[in-house]
C-alpha cells in the first residue's frame, strides 16, 4: 500500500504484535463491588408502633379541635347568655323606675295619712286628759266664790270617778261641803240647790274626734 496513509492503517495479513502487559492479575478476579448486605439499607419498622402513633396523633388532634369547637361554643353561650341577662336586669331596672315613678307619689299619700292617723291615736289620750284638766281647773274657779259664802249649801258632783278625784284636789278646802258621787256619765254635773253645772267635756272631744278623723 503506497498511499500516504497506509501507514496509518493495520495489515490485517501481518502478524498480531505482542501485547505489552501493563500489570498483572490473579487468574480469578472478582467483579463484584464490595457493597453492604441489602437489608442493612431497609429500616426495619415496627407496624404495631406505627398504628398506635398514627391513633395518638390522631386522638390528639380530634381532641384539640373537639376542644376547640367546644371553648368557642361555651363563649358564645356565656355571651348570649350574659346578653339575656343584661336585657332582663334592664327591663327589670326600666319597669321598676315606671313602677316607682307611679306608685311612690300614692304611697307617700298613704304613708302621711297613716301617720297622721297613728299619731292622732295616741295623741287624742293625751289631748283629752289636757282637755279635761282645763275643764276641772276652770269648774274649780266657779265653784270657789260659792264655796266663799257663809251659808253654804250642799253641793252635790257625779261623773267619771277620774274627773271627781281631780275636782276633789282642787277644792281640797271645801271638805265635807261637797259631796261627790262617781258615775258612769261622760260629763261632770254639779248640783247646787236650784243651780246646775255640767261639762261638755264628752260632746267637745267627740268633736275633736271627728275634726281630726
Amino acid at each position: 500500500m503506497n498511499s500516504p496513509l497506509a501507514k496509518y492503517l493495520r495489515d490485517f495479513g501481518a502478524e498480531a504484535a505482542p501485547v505489552e502487559v501493563l500489570f498483572e492479575t490473579s487468574s480469578h478476579v472478582d467483579m463484584a463491588p464490595d457493597f453492604p448486605a441489602l437489608e442493612s439499607f431497609v429500616e426495619q419498622i415496627d407496624l404495631e408502633a406505627e398504628r398506635q402513633q398514627a391513633y395518638d396523633e390522631g386522638y390528639s388532634t380530634a381532641t384539640e379541635s373537639l376542644t376547640a369547637v367546644h371553648a368557642e361554643a361555651l363563649a358564645e353561650l356565656q355571651q348570649t347568655h350574659e346578653a339575656e341577662i343584661e336585657a332582663q336586669r334592664e327591663q327589670f331596672e326600666g319597669g321598676l323606675a315606671d313602677y316607682l315613678a307611679k306608685a311612690l307619689p300614692e304611697l307617700a299619700n298613704q304613708i302621711s295619712a297613716e301617720l297622721a292617723d297613728a299619731t292622732t291615736r295616741l295623741l287624742m289620750p293625751v289631748i283629752k286628759q289636757e282637755l279635761d284638766r282645763k275643764a276641772v281647773e276652770e269648774l274649780a274657779e266657779q265653784l270657789k266664790p260659792m264655796l266663799a259664802k257663809e251659808v253654804l249649801e250642799q253641793i252635790r258632783v257625779t261623773g267619771p270617778e277620774r274627773l271627781c278625784d281631780l275636782l276633789r284636789e282642787k277644792l281640797e278646802e271645801a271638805g265635807a261641803a261637797i259631796e261627790f258621787n262617781p258615775s258612769e256619765a261622760p260629763d261632770l254635773r254639779v248640783e247646787m240647790g236650784d243651780s246646775l253645772l255640767v261639762t261638755r267635756l264628752s260632746a267637745f272631744a267627740a268633736e275633736l274626734e271627728r275634726v281630726l278623723a
